[in-house]
C-alpha cells in the first residue's frame, strides 16, 4: 500500500455531552489513513474500557498487519474485497475477540461492549467496516450520502430515520455481545475536495449539516463549532479533509 496524499487536514472530536460518563473514544493517523470510532457502552468502567480497547485494537492491527497479505490468512480473505477492505474487516474481528476477551468470567452488569466504525485509505480507494450503531458519510459538492447502515434497533423499526431516539439505539450487532460479528465493508473512491465524517450517534443530523455548512470556512472554524456546541449524549467524529 502507497503512503497517503490524499488527505489535506482532519479534525478528531470527542465529548462526554449531556450523559453521565464519556464512553465514546477516537483515534486517527494521518500518515497511515486510519481512523476508528467507537461507542462503548455498559458504563462508565466497562463502556469506556471496551471503546478504547477497540480503537487501539483497529488501530495497532492495521500498523502492524497493513500491506502484509499473509498476515491476513488466518482470518478471513474475501476475494470481492481489496487488499485494504480484506485488512480492514481481519482488524474488526481482531478487535472484538479482543473485548470479548475484556468479558471473560465477568458478571452481566460488569461487561461491556462497543460499536465500532474504521476507515481506511489506500491512495484513493477509502474502505469502511462498521459493526453496531456508528455511521459514515460522504460529503460531496456540498452533497451529504449515508456511506454504511447502523446496525441499531432504531433502523429496525425506522429504517429511513438518521437520528435515533436515545432510548431506540441499542446496537443488534457489536463488541462485547456475540463472536459471530459480520463487519460491513464499504469501498468508495475519494477525490480533492471530498470530506468523511466518522461519528458515533450522538453526533446528529442538524450537527453534521451545520459543519457541512462550514465546508468554506475551513478548519479552526470547524473545531471552534464543535467545542462550542452543546450534545445530550456522548459524542464522538472523526472528520476527514481530502
Amino acid at each position: 500500500m502507497k503512503p497517503v496524499s490524499l488527505i489535506r487536514t482532519f479534525t478528531l472530536f470527542s465529548t462526554q455531552g449531556g450523559a453521565p460518563s464519556q464512553e465514546d473514544f477516537v483515534v486517527g493517523k494521518k500518515d497511515r489513513g486510519l481512523f476508528v470510532v467507537a461507542d462503548g457502552f455498559g458504563g462508565s468502567g466497562p463502556g469506556a474500557v471496551a471503546s478504547q480497547t477497540a480503537c487501539e485494537a483497529v488501530l495497532g492491527f492495521l500498523e502492524k498487519e497493513a500491506g502484509d497479505l499473509e498476515a491476513t490468512l488466518p482470518f478471513v480473505l474475501k476475494t470481492y474485497f481489496s487488499l485494504a477492505g480484506n485488512v480492514l474487516f481481519n482488524a474488526l474481528v481482531h478487535a472484538s475477540r479482543k473485548v470479548s476477551a475484556l468479558n471473560k468470567n465477568k458478571s452481566l452488569n460488569e461487561r461491556g461492549g462497543a460499536s465500532v466504525l474504521a476507515g481506511f485509505l489506500d491512495e484513493d480507494v477509502l474502505a469502511l467496516a462498521n459493526v453496531g450503531t456508528c455511521s459514515a458519510w460522504l460529503v460531496r459538492g456540498g452533497r451529504s450520502t449515508e456511506l454504511v447502515t447502523p446496525r441499531s434497533y432504531s433502523r429496525l423499526i425506522d429504517p429511513v430515520s438518521v437520528d435515533p431516539h436515545p432510548d431506540r439505539s441499542a446496537p443488534l450487532m457489536a463488541m462485547g455481545v456475540s463472536e459471530d460479528i459480520e463487519p460491513e465493508i464499504f469501498e468508495c473512491r475519494v477525490c480533492p475536495g471530498d470530506w468523511v465524517i466518522l461519528q458515533t450517534d450522538g453526533v446528529t443530523g442538524d450537527v453534521r449539516d451545520a459543519l457541512i455548512g462550514l465546508q468554506p470556512e475551513g478548519e479552526e472554524a470547524i473545531e471552534e463549532f464543535l467545542r462550542s456546541r452543546e450534545f445530550d449524549e456522548n459524542a464522538s467524529l472523526a472528520l476527514i479533509r481530502f
